[in-house]
């Protein structure tokens, strides 16, 4: 029989730490909402056999202290420079945190599944491609556009397909990604528009702007608003917003640029 004043498993207390934050920073990268995230390592440390967790999460920072049952206390902050919005891996970890919860395995047996989940599943490019082409092409006919400004619009986004797999990888800042992909998106469309192949340039640029539109942090910002999150949500609401701008900035750009170019 296990000693009160001990975790389960002979999990030590940095142990039990490095595990649930581990799994909450992937959570953050996964774009998981500030509540699950806390709520998951919160019910990971309590599965242990700490008597009390306090979680902060919001986009940018995850900090955690645990009450171990001989009554110290143990502390671990972690720092994320950066997120998306992969599902896949998101519930592939939320899989793993009712598994950790229900069976509290030791350290060693659950670590090496963890770091497996690092290693993204990726999809044949030409799935990828099809998805680009078929969100920009769709959007812009659905939104008024002629049969050539939904196939300007999934041609063009063959480019931004390139520029997602060569350049963002770089990481760079994501507000000046946003505003050179889109102000590139839109000289080029500008100029296929001068061939007069184009129909509506403006329903082109709707097609391909759905391919950087913020919705999911948009959607995710509210949501973390209405579970009680306030911080967390505002800081992906300006986020959200500022994304958004850049954006719009792009295209206008490039349409402003182009017309005292041309004049």
């Amino acid at each position: 029989m296990e000693c009160e004043t001990q975790l389960k498993s002979n999990m030590t207390g940095e142990q039990l730490l490095t595990l649930s934050m581990d799994m909450g920073e992937k959570m953050i990268i996964c774009g998981a909402e500030a509540n699950r995230v806390e709520d998951t390592i919160r019910r990971i440390c309590l599965a242990y056999g700490c008597t009390k967790v306090d979680v902060f999460s919001i986009t940018s920072y995850l900090s955690t202290t645990i009450r171990l049952p001989d009554g110290t206390h143990d502390t671990q902050t972690r720092r994320i420079h950066s997120y998306s919005n992969n599902l896949d891996k998101l519930e592939h970890l939320n899989a793993i945190s009712r598994y950790i919860c229900t069976n509290t395995p030791a350290y060693n047996n659950i670590e090496e599944e963890i770091a497996d989940i690092k290693k993204a599943r990726f999809f044949p490019w030409y799935i990828s491609i099809f998805g680009y082409v078929l969100s920009s092409g769709a959007f812009a006919v659905f939104f008024g556009g002629s049969l050539r400004d939904g196939l300007t619009a999934g041609l063009l986004s063959l480019v931004a397909y390139v520029l997602d797999l060569k350049v963002r990888p770089l990481g760079i800042n994501m507000l000046m990604y946003n505003f050179f992909c889109t102000f590139l998106l839109g000289v080029l469309a500008r100029f296929i528009g001068l061939t007069g192949f184009i129909d509506n340039l403006d329903k082109v640029f709707i097609g391909l702007v759905m391919l950087y539109i913020p919705g999911i942090q948009m959607t995710n910002s509210l949501r973390d608003i209405l579970c009680g999150d306030i911080m967390s949500g505002l800081l992906r609401l300006i986020e959200a917003v500022i994304l958004a701008i850049a954006i719009a900035l792009g295209f206008a750009t490039s349409i402003v640029g182009l017309n005292l170019f041309f004049h």
